[in-house]
């Protein structure tokens, strides 16, 4: 109902204009139309309480918290793996030399 009162507001000045400035005026309230059409269906700006901003802010700042630390045991747990792959590598060298030598 009340988008229907608003189309009708918006049509009713396009039409006053229409009518004033005569069949030369057609575009302009058309266009007048459409922009008083425009500004009674935009929504305004909503009023954020503070208290819901910083609730907000605070996940936020959790959510990077977590990806931050999930990073960083992944890159731990990659420089451990690599590290062990080193360690097995030497390991499998120096049983080689050791059997290169016994025989």
């Amino acid at each position: 109902m009340k988008g229907f009162l608003k189309f009708l507001i918006a049509s009713l000045i396009g039409g006053i204009w229409y009518h004033i400035g005569g069949e030369n005026s057609a575009v302009v309230a058309l266009i007048l139309f459409a922009f008083v059409l425009f500004i009674l269906l935009m929504q305004p700006i909503s009023f954020q309480s503070p208290q819901k901003r910083e609730d907000y802010m605070q996940q936020i700042k959790k959510k990077r918290e977590r990806k931050l630390a999930l990073e960083a045991k992944q890159k731990e747990e990659e420089l451990r793996l690599h590290k062990a792959s080193k360690e097995r590598e030497e390991r499998r060298k120096r049983e080689l030399k050791n059997h290169l030598r016994n025989h």
